[in-house]
């Protein structure tokens, strides 16, 4: 049995509002495949633009920010970057705003999914791709169909099993990715039990002055945020083994100074965040792994991706529900 939180009638609303008084609800030509392109251009206004409303482009926003938030980590980036120009909107916008809405409705069945145990007994929802829920019996076989395993099984050595209720961490940063401030925009995504239970793309609060700068910055944010769920967990009643939280990193040079302190001198000025991640390598309470960057899960929250690349990401962490594929 499947257990899923559908928003597919709020993307449904939010269309019904803002699309179909300019375009059309029926004018598939419309539909977009990608929640921000690569090609387009946002520049930073001091004031809105004429013919551009501000309260409607600021509606259009906060209502894709609670899906962003809630069920759709694809389009965490695209809101993030649409959300630095709330106060002065331009007409390329408010235009990026509207295809994003069409990307959400054309893609109103993807979702973060959930089902029961295989004997459907129980009200205790089980992620499908991977792993067991906090009560099921410990001896539980995990999903063996290799076709169903999601990018971080395949991640994982094939020697130790996949150990339940233990988040997974995958953080990414891109170096000056905002073309006005030059500052680095982080990603995150936190898996367990082979779902997404956190991510965020956020614009870093200094500049970082390297791409392991930027890194470190990503990752320490990402640790806390790792480190609260795991409390929560624990205060919830949740069995948690005690062994160490992966980070998934993709840069060389951020493993080797959360491993060494005095691995660099000009890490100078971050030192208490790489002090930070030392105390919790030491502890255990995380340890790096090395991925490789086409596999970062959390590449697509720091910059638009191509198509291809998009829906790889996508796949990776949402499924799509849609009945006109699952009845086939």
């Amino acid at each position: 049995m499947i257990a899923m939180l559908d928003f597919s009638v709020s993307i449904n609303s939010l269309r019904s509002r803002h699309w179909q008084k300019k375009f059309g609800l029926d004018d598939e030509r419309k539909a977009k495949s990608l929640p921000l392109s690569v090609k387009d251009d946002l520049p930073k206004l001091d004031s809105p633009a004429d013919g551009v409303d501000p309260t409607k482009y600021l509606s259009i926003v906060g209502s894709c920010l609670h899906l962003a938030q809630v069920s759709r980590p694809d389009i965490s980036y695209a809101i993030g970057v649409l959300s630095r120009h709330s106060r002065a909107p331009g007409s390329a916008h408010y235009q990026a705003a509207l295809d994003l809405i069409s990307y959400l409705y054309s893609t109103r069945f993807w979702s973060i999914q959930y089902t029961r145990t295989s004997d459907g007994s129980g009200n205790n929802p089980k992620v499908i791709e991977r792993s067991w829920h906090p009560n099921d019996d410990a001896t539980s076989d995990p999903v063996s169909d290799p076709k169903s395993r999601t990018i971080e099984e395949r991640l994982v050595p094939s020697t130790p099993d996949v150990v339940p209720n233990v988040p997974n961490l995958y953080i990414d940063a891109n170096l000056g990715g905002d073309r006005v401030t030059r500052k680095s925009t982080s990603g995150l995504i936190i898996t367990m039990n082979g779902g997404p239970i956190s991510w965020s793309s956020r614009l870093q609060k200094l500049c970082a002055q390297s791409s392991a700068e930027a890194e470190i910055y990503a990752v320490v944010d990402g640790v806390k945020e790792a480190l609260h769920i795991r409390l929560l967990c624990e205060e919830s009643g949740i069995r948690t083994p005690g062994i160490p939280m992966t980070v998934w990193e993709d840069n060389q040079a951020c493993i080797q100074m959360g491993h060494n302190l005095r691995g660099s001198l000009s890490a100078k000025h971050y030192q208490l965040r790489l002090r930070f991640l030392n105390e919790h390598i030491w502890e255990k309470n995380i340890e790096f792994a090395k991925i490789d960057t086409k596999d970062q899960l959390s590449d697509g929250f720091t910059k638009p991706l191509p198509l291809p690349a998009f829906r790889l990401f996508r796949e990776s962490v949402m499924v799509n529900l849609d009945p006109r594929i699952t009845s086939n």
